[in-house]
């Protein structure tokens, strides 16, 4: 039983350790690549997908903040601090909160892939597919954890997640990167074209660079929105 305990507190600090890594990943976005703001425009359409960015970043911010009441609810209990029947209730409101989460980004990143499949641009929707995919990993990592019986099944569905969450911010990464850094003319618009293959982090699985270009017909990637001349 106490081997069994060690185990599962040295598994709580590489989650503590992967999180870590996680913040650092997400707070790298909003200072390095923060857009300047969109104008605002009667179609919702015409800022994207950097509005759907700036509430994909907020959303993987709060998953991470709430991964952490997560594995603090499966911490060891110390005698006379609380009831089991308390922290399993805390379990289950984390594990919940985590769901909804995930499923506001599954959603998000869904009309963005829809966005591009009817702008006929299929990198676009090839990469937020992927996203998709990836939140949709997550959701299922989650309700893994939740159901979990044992605490070698909880420690073993919390490992699962934690890489899960990681590859999902990775992906993210993968569509954003730079996304703030492209400094485009009035008149121009911005652009993500692809990596090659060989220049894919590991846990990408596909990936593009933001630039300007002066013709939409030129992007060979997909497109973003249009620099509004003064």
């Amino acid at each position: 039983m106490e081997t069994a305990r060690r185990k599962f507190e040295t598994s709580l600090m590489d989650s503590k350790y992967l999180m870590a890594w996680l913040m650092v990943a997400l707070l790298w976005t909003p200072l390095f690549a923060a857009p300047k703001r969109i104008p605002h425009s009667r179609k919702a359409s015409n800022g994207e997908p950097f509005r759907s960015f700036r509430m994909l970043d907020d959303k993987l911010t709060l998953l991470a903040h709430q991964q952490e009441a997560l594995n603090a609810a499966f911490n060891p209990l110390q005698v006379g601090s609380q009831s089991e029947a308390a922290n399993s209730g805390g379990r289950t409101m984390a594990s919940r909160n985590m769901k909804s989460t995930a499923a506001g980004i599954v959603l998000i990143a869904g009309e963005l892939e829809r966005l591009y499949q009817r702008r006929h641009e299929p990198f676009g929707g090839q990469m937020f597919r992927a996203l998709r995919i990836r939140a949709e990993e997550v959701q299922r990592g989650v309700s893994a954890v939740a159901k979990a019986q044992t605490r070698s099944a909880a420690e073993s569905a919390a490992n699962s997640l934690d890489k899960g969450i990681v590859s999902l911010v990775v992906q993210f990464q993968a569509a954003s990167g730079g996304y703030g850094a492209a400094r485009c003319s009035p008149g121009a618009w911005t652009c993500c074209e692809p990596k090659r293959s060989k220049d894919l982090l590991q846990s990408e699985q596909v990936a593009c660079m933001w630039g300007c270009v002066k013709m939409a017909q030129t992007c060979t990637g997909f497109l973003g929105p249009r620099i509004r001349r003064p």
